[in-house]
Parts: structure tokens; C-alpha cells; sequence
């Protein structure tokens, strides 16, 4: 027979028990891949803590795909600094977080994929060296580095050889709050190797990344399954030649190159930006690409040779220069008359500023272009209403048969009231 103190403690038990349905612990039931996405959305610190929680969440962050300590090194307080931080405050900041990033990596679980590794901050070779064997081990994916280099960073061969490295990006600067990031010989070193070890590389952007000569991307079997490039502020090459075969989008900008040469016959989007800057004799621009769908030439100066093939299915086409009109000579005035042929057949153009003036040399000189944009439906300008852009506005209209929408954006500052002195003279090009 059930005492009554018995019966009393049962009671407790079932009280308790069903309190403890009532907030039973739900979240951790759910698959890892859901647990693994939410962790995702967090600060790489915050998730870190979720491994205190119990074991089952110790084991997610073991496993977790996405690593992300771009901001876990993040230098705040440099910037506000009086002085420059020496090597040794950048490298004690830093090497804290480093060693937990070391141990992440060490801790992981052997059957455990990377598919997002981030990182951004001061960078010590032997870091890199200590990270890439975990890396490759646990078949990184996606792999970004935004650095701040002292010492010349050269990257390890077995980084290419990983089959499962999908997109890389690396990016080095010279920081300037830091007294020793000013010398001019640190770089990161892309050796000509990884060109044909990363066979299932599908995208790479480098920026502030020294080449090993011009054959990172000259042979057509390089990068075998590579489609979008950057090239950005990347230094030592005068002569770029980029012909992988299977590239899709290429966006090459701030080369103080003197020669481009880019060929691909799969080639949808290319964007050169800020280069050809200052460039002398011999300087050329070179383009091979039939299936182009969308160009972007912004705020370059003009070479001297254009040799650019006629992009049959281009829909859209952006123009720009940097360089002033007076100093065009009549051989780039020539060539920028080559870049425009070339956009004959483009459906949608966007002309601006300087380009305008250049385009009115050309109408001047040659008595305008040799060729229309038949094609052409939508066709903005951006113009700041001075008297120079008047015959490049009339030569590109006399061009341009088949517009239907004509946006014309003049720049703030520009009284529309009070035209500059000529414009009367110009009247009657309209």
C-alpha cells in the first residue's frame, strides 16, 4: 500500500516531469544542416559559445561548414591611434585570435567539410603554412583572405591541388597604420604551378597579388574550369594575356598594364576599369570574344592599337574615359574610334563626360564615324552641357536610327538657362 509521503513525492515527479515537456529543449532536435545554417548567421564568436551549451553543440560547431572570422580581427582602434601601431602591437592583436583559429581547425571532426573559410587581418607566413594542410584535409570550398602583409606571403602549392576548392579570393594590402606595412617589396606570391593544379577552380578574384611572369592565364588550358576572374591593383605585369577557356565574366581593373590581350570564346561579361593610364608607344588593347553579351570600358585611357573584334551579340555596352581630349592624339583618337566600331551591333549604350569630347574630336576630324548602331533601342548619355559635347551628341544620333528610349543626364551645376558661349554655332548639328 502507496504511503503518503510516497504518494506525495510521486506526485512531485509527475508535476516536474510534465514541466519539464513543457520546455523541452526543441531547437536541438533539428537536423544539423538547419542547426549549421542558423550558426551561419551569427558572429563567429557567438557561435563559438553555442559549444558550452551540451555536447550535441559542441559537436555542431565542431562540424560547423561555415567559418567566418573576417571581423574577428578587425583593428578599430588603429585608425584613431596618434601613432602607427608597430609590428609587434599588430602581430600581439592578432595572434591571440589566430591561435583559437588554429584550434577550430585542429579540433574539427575528420569527416567534417569546409565550405566557407574567411579570414581578414595582419597575415604571418607561417599562419598560412599552419592552416592550409586542415584546409585541404577538410576540402574547403570557398576560401577568402583579405591580409595585411609584412613580409612576402608565398602561397603553398598543396592549396591548388585541393580538388574541392571552388572560389578563391585573395586580397593584399599595405596597411597604413602600420609603421613596417610601407615597404614596397612585401607582395603575395601566386606561383605559375597553381595554374594547372586547380582543376575545379570556378572562381578567382586577386587584388594587390604579384604574378609569376605573364603565363598565370595565357595558355588556354590554364584553369581548366574557371568562369568569372578578377584581376584588381595586381603588380609587376606590363603585358596581360588571359585566354582560359571556359571563362564567363573577367573584370580587369587599376593594371598599369601597357598591353591586354583576352580571347574567349564563352566570354559573356568583361569590365576593363582604370587602366592604361599614362600609357606610352607600343600600348594595345587586343579582344576576342563573338559571344560577349555585356562590355564595360571605364575611365581607361585609349592604347594606341585597338584590335577588337566585332561583338555580334552585344546587348549592352558602357563607355567612359579618364583622359583628356587635348591630350588625344590622333592615333587613340583613331583607336577609340576602333573601341566604338566594335559596339555596332549593341542594343543598349551608356556614353559619358569625357568620352563625349573625344567622340566629337573623331566628328571633327574624321567627319564622324564610319558605322551605325542599327541595333541600338536604348542610349543614354551623361554629359555636363559644354560646348565640346554638342558634335559627339549630334554624331551619335546621326548614328543611331532605331532608338526608342533616349536618357540624357545632365550633371548638377550646369545652368540649362545660360549656355556657354558656341553653343549658337553648334545649333544647327542638331
Amino acid at each position: 500500500m502507496e504511503t503518503r509521503a510516497a504518494k506525495k513525492r510521486r506526485l512531485l515527479m509527475e508535476q516536474e516531469n510534465k514541466h519539464n515537456e513543457k520546455i523541452k529543449d526543441r531547437l536541438s532536435d533539428l537536423p544539423d544542416d538547419v542547426l549549421h545554417h542558423t550558426l551561419s548567421f551569427l558572429p563567429i564568436k557567438s557561435a563559438a559559445h553555442t559549444s558550452t551549451l551540451s555536447k550535441r553543440w559542441r559537436k555542431l560547431w565542431d562540424s560547423c561548414p561555415i567559418l567566418d572570422f573576417s571581423k574577428a580581427c578587425r583593428p578599430t582602434g588603429l585608425r584613431f591611434e596618434k601613432k602607427p601601431a608597430t609590428v609587434g602591437e599588430v602581430y600581439g592583436r592578432h595572434s591571440k585570435v589566430v591561435n583559437g583559429i588554429s584550434k577550430v581547425l585542429s579540433d574539427r571532426h575528420e569527416n567534417s567539410n569546409i565550405e566557407v573559410f574567411e579570414y581578414a587581418g595582419y597575415m604571418n607566413p607561417s599562419w598560412l603554412l599552419d592552416w592550409v594542410p586542415c584546409l585541404v584535409k577538410h576540402r574547403v570550398e570557398k576560401l577568402v583572405l583579405y591580409v595585411w602583409l609584412v613580409h612576402s606571403l608565398d602561397l603553398p602549392c598543396s592549396l591548388f591541388e585541393c580538388n574541392s576548392l571552388r572560389s578563391l579570393t585573395l586580397e593584399a594590402t599595405r596597411s597604413e597604420h602600420c609603421l613596417l606595412i610601407n615597404n614596397p617589396d612585401t607582395r603575395f606570391w601566386l606561383p605559375s604551378s597553381c595554374a594547372r593544379a586547380t582543376s575545379g577552380l570556378r572562381s578567382l578574384s586577386l587584388t594587390g597579388v604579384d604574378f609569376a611572369g605573364n603565363v598565370l592565364f595565357s595558355d588556354p588550358t590554364s584553369f581548366p574550369s574557371l568562369e568569372k576572374l578578377t584581376v584588381d591593383h595586381c603588380r609587376r605585369i606590363s603585358h596581360l594575356k588571359i585566354c582560359c577557356a571556359n571563362l564567363k565574366c573577367i573584370e580587369v581593373c587599376n593594371m598599369g598594364i601597357k598591353s591586354l590581350d583576352i580571347s574567349g570564346m564563352k566570354l559573356e561579361k568583361l569590365t576593363i576599369k582604370l587602366c592604361f593610364n599614362g600609357c606610352g608607344k607600343g600600348s594595345s588593347v587586343k579582344i576576342l570574344a563573338p559571344n560577349l553579351l555585356t562590355f564595360c570600358w571605364n575611365e581607361n585611357d585609349f592604347a594606341e592599337k585597338c584590335l577588337i573584334q566585332s561583338f555580334p551579340k552585344l546587348m549592352e555596352g558602357e563607355i567612359s574615359s579618364c583622359v583628356l581630349p587635348a591630350n588625344v592624339s590622333k592615333v587613340k583618337a583613331q583607336s577609340a574610334a576602333n573601341l566604338l566600331s566594335s559596339l555596332s551591333q549593341v542594343g543598349s549604350l551608356c556614353l559619358s563626360y569625357r568620352i563625349l569630347e573625344i567622340l566629337s574630336k573623331i566628328y571633327l576630324e574624321f567627319g564622324g564615324l564610319p558605322y551605325s548602331f542599327m541595333n541600338l533601342k536604348t542610349l543614354q548619355i551623361y554629359t555636363d552641357l559644354r560646348k565640346a559635347d554638342i558634335p559627339a551628341i549630334a554624331c551619335i544620333f546621326r548614328s543611331s536610327p532605331a532608338v526608342r528610349n533616349l536618357t540624357i543626364t545632365i550633371t548638377a551645376g550646369c545652368d540649362i538657362h545660360s549656355p556657354p558661349a558656341g553653343w549658337e554655332n553648334q545649333a544647327q548639328s542638331f
